[in-house]
């Protein structure tokens, strides 16, 4: 296969990055880079679907690898993964290509930001705004992979259960599956729980789930008491006017969000204490507020709010509102864009243990074997955009028939990804942001 039908087959199959925003692979395979990492490090605490991935699905997944190096005119490839899972690296470099290898890392967080672990595995910092292309880098990760190396479309997602439950699992299940599903399979051990779609740090608390299902970028499910202090963090964080108050009265300007920040440490220029200062000068009975443009270089991995912060407050959730003003505003970053690295940084990594103990983790178990359960639902819900780009158009009716695997809808020439059918069944509905499909078990 060329580089034009391997581009052309990952558009068609409907691959977007697995554990993120659901980036279109098309486009980042469409560039010309020296060197692929594979983003494998899972640094949030309780998630194993990548591991799992790499130890039961290595097949598919070198293949998709191969793809991708060969599409992109790669020499090397390097899977950066954490130190601690020796036996996994034990296994896989029994089946290394000769131009790939195994580059370990420490357990600590957020090793699993791409130009954190491209600072990692190679020593190089990618410029503030630019994306690793710019070093001839581009960085995928293993579920990604392994959906190219399938050659098919994305019909499935691989998710992890984590939590307050007896099934601490990694599954597999037909997009379109309603999250209730997923969580009876799980088994709750509490008659009242809250639970985060995606990771403890970087994830979204549901706080609907009746008409949640399982889309292209679906993580994980972590199941936490009501009263956990995650879920008291994400409620807070849920409502500016209390994230603004509790910081413009609190906030001292110790600035450890700032120095504890991992960009702001590889010499970015955002400071999280700056735009929590900035608070003090917002005057409530008007809607203008300081643009902070240096929170457009902001991670959003929530270190600052979740850890750094001695008082409990949200610089993270600040930087983000602040980020989206300067957006809407336009703005741009008129300071230097051209730091030197933190002479401390290499010192001031969050350890993985350290995450889990300030973040009351520890009290559940850190699996996440892969089981082999297949989900039957009722009904699937396919939404028009589970990825970042134009919302699929659909290219079905209802009351049509549908066979697995068959595309039902499509961004044409948009940036997007094309939406397939996961299983036989008859469409039942449509609407401007999902198509819903009785499924034929017959």
């Amino acid at each position: 296969m060329d580089t034009t039908e391997s581009i052309t087959q990952i558009r068609e199959t409907g691959v977007v990055g697995a554990g993120g925003a659901g980036f279109p692979a098309y486009v980042k395979v469409s560039s010309k880079a020296e060197l692929v990492i594979v983003n494998a490090a899972e640094c949030e605490p309780l998630l194993h679907k990548d591991k799992q991935l790499l130890d039961c699905k290595s097949e598919p997944f070198f293949k998709g690898l191969a793809i991708v190096m060969k599409a992109v005119g790669a020499k090397q490839g390097i899977i950066g993964i954490k130190k601690k899972h020796s036996a996994l690296i034990a296994q896989l470099a029994t089946q290394l290509p000769s131009d790939v290898e195994i580059s370990p890392v420490a357990d600590f967080y957020p090793a699993g930001d791409e130009i954190t672990l491209i600072r990692e595995v190679t020593g190089k910092i990618i410029a503030p705004g630019q994306l690793p292309i710019s070093q001839n880098i581009i960085v995928m990760n293993v579920e990604s992979l392994y959906n190219i190396g399938m050659q098919q479309p994305v019909t499935e997602k691989f998710l992890n259960i984590a939590g307050a439950v007896t099934n601490l699992h990694t599954v597999k299940a037909p997009l379109g599956t309603p999250l209730n599903d997923i969580l009876d399979y799980a088994r709750p051990t509490l008659s009242s729980y809250a639970v985060i779609e995606g990771g403890p740090m970087m994830g979204n608390l549901i706080t609907d789930l009746a008409d949640k299902v399982v889309t292209k970028t679906t993580a994980a499910l972590l199941v936490l008491p009501v009263d956990h202090v995650l879920v008291k963090k994400y409620e807070d964080m849920a409502h500016p006017e209390r994230v603004n108050k509790i910081g413009k009265s609190a906030c001292d300007q110790c600035s450890m969000c700032t120095e504890l920040c991992p960009r702001y440490l590889l010499g970015h220029p955002i400071q999280p204490h700056k735009a929590m200062r900035s608070l003090v000068f917002h005057r409530a009975d008007s809607d203008e507020s300081p643009i902070e443009a240096h929170t457009l270089y902001c991670c959003q991995c929530n270190l600052c709010s979740f850890v750094s912060c001695p008082e409990g407050l949200y610089p993270s959730q600040v930087c983000s509102n602040k980020r989206q003003e300067a957006i809407a505003q336009k703005a741009s970053f008129e300071g230097s864009l051209s730091n030197p690295p933190h002479p401390l940084a290499e010192f001031r990594k969050i350890p993985s243990s350290k995450l889990k103990n300030m973040l009351d983790l520890n009290q559940f178990t850190d699996t996440g074997k892969l089981a082999d359960h297949t989900f039957t639902p009722a009904t699937l819900t396919l939404l028009l955009q589970q990825h970042i780009g134009a919302p699929a158009t659909p290219l079905v009716e209802v009351g049509e028939k549908v066979t697995i695997s068959q595309k039902i809808a499509s961004t044409g020439d948009s940036l997007g990804s094309e939406i397939h059918s996961p299983a036989n069944g008859t469409v039942s509905t449509i609407t401007s942001f999902h198509i819903q499909i009785r499924v034929d078990y017959t």
